[in-house]
């Protein structure tokens, strides 16, 4: 069932694609579109995959187009010294150029209002760090080349929105560290799997799964963070089949719910590989870097690379912190991560929603560990000792 907004009102989209599930004990696929090819996906059961699909269409609307510069200034223009010093020393591995800590603090950026996350007063960073749209802002480009949506949220309260956006930004912490070197706490197995999603819908589908293929499920959650993140991922070998790797992560408060999401993120990217390959479409013609990258790594031995791993992630006490913004924001200052939240809004039938983005150079600017990022900073001290060169250079295989 497709779903038109022939009015054309320009906070709606301009499509959705509703496609119930072939059999009930499997999950729904909602798509949105508009006519820039801006587009979101959900799936899930009842209402929440139509939920998620508007949610990540609006998501990635706000941050690929409406994303604007309020000003001109150099880095210190609102910063104070120390917070000015950590952006530069991002930068200085982010560029491409090899520039010079006073080209860098001598660099007229195009800046974008802010809120500290450790007091929540305002000051300006850099648009680039905000925005995915290279046009307005093209002088950043040599200094913050790589741009991704790491830390993005959509939702119609702040307080969700924020706790959506910094958990978002921490679960590609996690998948860096892990990809880059091979520890993680262990993984899941099948019996403890299914005993988590007992009474889940998600327990049909990791069923079917399993039997098409195999499955992994990668518990790469920090200890010292609350919550549990997990990476599922797809292995199949009969290279006539089209999905011969596939991946889905998510960080969640328990076990079960990690687990449910993470499955339903895989079969997200299971099916769109799925009918890519079925229709002999064009890789070449993928515009996406990291969409492109991953049509790319579809393949088994990929499966066995990722899974290749190495168990232990050092004698770190497990947390017990609430998971929810506010332990969030306490862990972060706990470990003198400094961070900072772009917020804004938009009215839909007279309700108000919010976009957020959280931005740290203290973490891993984007989730491009190859190129032109800050593998040097707070989080990757404990462990940048443990980064493989092999790993380093190659990107995670994730969409």
């Amino acid at each position: 069932m497709i779903l038109y907004n022939p009015p054309h009102f320009p906070t709606l989209p301009g499509a959705l694609i509703c496609q119930p599930a072939c059999l009930l004990s499997f999950p729904s696929s909602v798509e949105v579109e508009d006519s820039w090819l801006n587009g979101g996906s959900g799936i899930g059961n009842g209402s929440s995959s139509i939920k998620s699909a508007l949610g990540e269409y609006f998501e990635r609307r706000h941050f690929y187009m409406e994303v604007k510069s309020d000003t001109v200034g150099d880095i210190n223009f609102s910063l104070r010294a120390e917070e000015a010093d950590q952006f530069l020393y991002a930068f200085s591995q982010t560029n491409d150029s090899n520039l010079t800590s006073a080209q860098l603090s001598s660099h007229l950026f195009n800046l974008t209002k802010v809120y500290r996350t450790s007091d929540f007063s305002s000051c300006y960073i850099p648009t680039a760090c905000i925005s995915l749209n290279y046009r307005g802002i093209e002088s950043e480009n040599v200094i913050y080349p790589l741009r991704d949506t790491c830390g993005c949220s959509f939702h119609w309260s702040f307080e969700k929105a924020a706790f959506g956006a910094i958990k978002e930004s921490l679960e590609r912490q996690f998948l860096t560290k892990f990809w880059m070197t091979k520890k993680c706490s262990g993984l899941i197995s099948d019996n403890d799997t299914k005993a988590a999603l007992d009474g889940s819908r998600a327990k049909a589908l990791y069923d079917a799964l399993s039997k098409s293929g195999e499955l992994a499920v990668i518990d790469i959650s920090d200890p010292g963070y609350p919550g549990v993140c997990l990476l599922t991922v797809y292995g199949q070998e009969n290279k006539k089949r089209h999905v011969q790797y596939c991946a889905g992560m998510s960080y969640a408060g328990t076990l079960s719910d990690s687990l449910e999401k993470s499955i339903y993120e895989l079969w997200q990217t299971y099916r769109f590989v799925d009918l890519f390959k079925a229709i002999e479409s064009d890789e070449d013609e993928v515009e996406d870097p990291y969409l492109s990258y991953f049509l790319s790594c579809n393949t088994y031995e990929t499966f066995k690379e990722v899974t290749s791993i190495e168990v232990g992630q050092g004698a770190t006490q497990k947390s017990i912190l609430d998971f929810s913004l506010t332990g969030l924001l306490l862990k972060l200052e706990e470990q003198g991560v400094d961070g900072y939240l772009y917020v804004n809004t938009v009215t839909i039938n007279d309700s108000l929603y919010y976009f957020c983005k959280f931005v740290s150079p203290d973490l891993f600017l984007h989730m491009n560990n190859s190129k032109n990022i800050n593998i040097s900073n707070k989080y990757s001290e404990s462990f940048i000792g443990q980064i493989l060169t092999d790993r380093k250079n190659t990107m995670v295989p994730f969409p």
